[in-house]
């Protein structure tokens, strides 16, 4: 009976096989007339993949200099300064408030002339978040200055 069942499925799938669309196998989509809305949806669609309706690709648009961020570079004066980096999953820049576990004495680095960084101003010492060392202000707790990690191997 078991036997019956699995040669009468089979037929079944193998039948179906010629009913799948040639156009599907190509990589073409089939012919189907479409009611206005599914034609306006098309064209949309289109467009945002950069077609036109015609089938032409616009012109390729380059962003102005001006628009380019120059975040990533760094300044050659200062190698190591971060502007922005993430610790705990989240991102921090200049001017955010750091977590209060950083601003305890865990995290307070007291030897940092041993690891390259500049003396820290009156109400403020640095921190250990990220892989990064953190100028933060003793009051609130306020980014002033970010340095990578790599400073400690200056030469």
């Amino acid at each position: 009976m078991m036997s019956k069942t699995i040669v009468f499925l089979s037929a079944v799938l193998l039948s179906a096989l010629p009913a799948i669309s040639t156009a599907y196998a190509e990589g073409q989509e089939p012919l189907v007339q479409n009611s206005p809305d599914a034609t306006a949806q098309a064209d949309i669609d289109a467009q945002n993949q950069g077609v036109t309706s015609s089938g032409q690709t616009p012109d390729v648009q380059t962003p102005a200099e001006h628009d380019q961020d120059d975040e990533g570079k760094p300044d050659p004066a200062h190698p190591y300064a971060v502007k922005t980096f993430f610790a705990d999953f989240q991102r921090f820049s200049i001017g955010s408030i750091v977590p209060d576990r950083y601003r305890t004495r865990q995290y307070q680095v007291v030897d940092w002339k041993t690891r390259n960084l500049p003396q820290p101003t009156d109400g403020t010492h640095w921190t250990y978040m990220g892989g990064n060392y953190v100028l933060i202000t003793e009051a609130e707790g306020k980014i002033v200055q970010a340095e990578s990690g790599e400073i400690f191997y200056q030469q």
